[in-house]
């Protein structure tokens, strides 16, 4: 009994020191800490207590859905009232984010909502429009053009239109996200991308509607560029804009899910890591069209990093039938997925990649051997190979074949230094690790499992369709 008491006690006091550990910090850290949450989520805390009730209006933050207002008008009031109390306390909003859904739209509200943001100092902005259909497009001021304390923007389905006589310049934006947005003239894109001086973090993520014809990239800043396509593949009147990229500086470029008949790269860092996964919508046959593929793979021939997918490297595949590849000497790093009997391809790409240092090998399924003997070949990269990855589907137990998989790495490689296998060699590690090694510092190591992950790429399509849970707070 009295042990009991005791643990009360100090779960008590344990409880309450906790407590006073909150109410001792200072406001100007509570309205950070505030920051982090979503309006809705902040606003609730007023509740907690008389020092609590007035705290989130002080946060440098506006993080909203509209869907959490019983109509417009409600998110007008509370929108307005925000803003007012900041304005009166010269306070700023240095995050803006709205995920946009009313059941009416009014467009000369809504510049004006998004002006009030501009002057209030923000320095990330996100707008998340659901609102579908050109009667009830959304489009953004042209206060934001120049905006000049934005550091992030990030934009879902809206409209940036010419900005004419307007000056554009964004001196300090570093990262821009821009899905299906439409552009209202051919060179408002270019413009806008060319007006970010600092600009180190491009992603454009296209969508069937957004009516982008051409995607024209020129940054001396530029570091990271994501090129992703929603739009259907192989639809010729759904085909994506053709892209030309002038980055001196880029670091790493993601191309996905990417059809395009002109694809112009100027100049790629010799240390660059890319992420291909393109349809070259060209024809074979003609000798103008190849070129598009020539010179595309000459621009990421100096890469250091590459992961390609097997649609990809069909492409490749048949271009080095009437073309000759050019030479990846600078690749060090390769991580190739297969599909189907796409594996056969792989010879023709290693050929001339002279001076691999690690290859990871993703297959969805393996031949039966005898039938379709691994079409590996013994020289250039094999001197230079230190490690490399296997991996193949847990359900495969075409063991015999993993073997010869094994076998032809162990076996050949000067200076291996260690094979990683996937769970599906599990029961055949004991024999795969008893495979004479050509390389005496040669280590096998079984990997382990791999949580099952889902990827959305960069689309922001999960962020704006999450369920919400509405306070009745937040309409008050």
């Amino acid at each position: 009994m009295a042990r009991t008491m005791l643990k009360k006690r100090k779960l008590r006091e344990s409880e309450g020191s906790v407590e006073d550990r909150l109410s001792s910090l200072p406001n100007d850290v509570l309205h950070q800490i505030l920051s982090n949450l979503s309006t809705k989520d902040s606003v609730s805390t007023s509740v907690l207590s008389k020092r609590w009730e007035k705290l989130w209006k002080y946060v440098p933050a506006l993080d909203l859905n509209s869907d959490d207002f019983s109509d417009y008008w409600d998110l007008e009031e509370f929108f307005e009232s925000f803003m007012d109390f900041n304005k009166d306390q010269n306070l700023n909003v240095e995050r803006f984010k709205l995920i946009y859904n009313p059941i009416e739209h009014s467009q000369s509200y809504f510049e004006s909502l998004i002006d009030d943001v501009v002057e209030s100092g923000v320095r990330h902005f996100t707008v998340l429009n659901k609102v579908d259909g050109d009667e009830d497009s959304v489009g953004m001021p042209l206060s934001l053009y120049s905006c000049a304390t934005l550091v992030n923007l990030t934009l879902f389905c809206v409209i940036f239109d010419s900005p004419e006589s307007q000056v554009v310049s964004l001196p300090y934006l570093k990262t821009l996200h821009l899905e299906a947005v439409k552009f209202d003239g051919h060179s408002v894109l270019e413009t806008l991308i060319s007006s970010c001086s600092v600009l180190n973090e491009l992603t454009i993520i296209t969508h069937h509607g957004d009516f982008l014809e051409d995607i024209c990239v020129r940054s001396p800043s530029l570091k990271c560029f994501k090129l992703e396509s929603m739009r259907e593949v192989f639809d010729v009147e759904c085909g994506d804009p053709s892209v030309e990229v002038d980055a001196p500086k880029l670091e790493f470029m993601s191309i996905t899910n990417y059809q395009y008949e002109s694809f112009i790269l100027h100049t790629i860092g010799s240390s660059a890591k890319v992420n291909i996964d393109v349809f070259f919508d060209v024809e074979y046959d003609d000798p103008l069209e190849r070129v598009v593929i020539g010179d595309f793979l000459t621009a990421i021939s100096t890469v250091r990093e590459m992961t390609i997918s097997a649609r990809t490297l069909e492409e490749i595949l048949d271009y080095s039938k009437v073309e000759q590849l050019p030479q990846f000497l600078n690749l060090s790093s390769l991580h190739v997925s297969f599909l189907g009997s796409s594996w056969k391809m792989l010879p023709t790409f290693l050929v001339c990649c002279p001076n691999l240092h690690s290859l990871d090998l993703e297959f969805d399924y393996l031949p039966e051997t005898g039938k379709n003997k691994l079409p590996f070949v013994s020289q250039g990269f094999l001197s230079s190979l230190e490690f490399v990855k296997l991996k193949t589907p847990i359900t495969d137990t075409k063991s015999s074949c993993m073997m010869e998989l094994a076998k032809y790495f162990i076996r050949n490689c000067d200076v291996l230094k260690k094979v990683m296998l996937s769970e599906s060699f599990g029961n055949i590690i004991k024999k795969v690790e008893r495979i004479p090694k050509r390389s005496r510092r040669c280590e096998v190591e079984m990997l382990k499992p791999a949580s099952e992950v889902v990827s959305h790429g960069s689309s922001l399509l999960p962020m704006m369709y999450r369920n919400f849970v509405i306070p009745k707070i937040l309409g008050q």
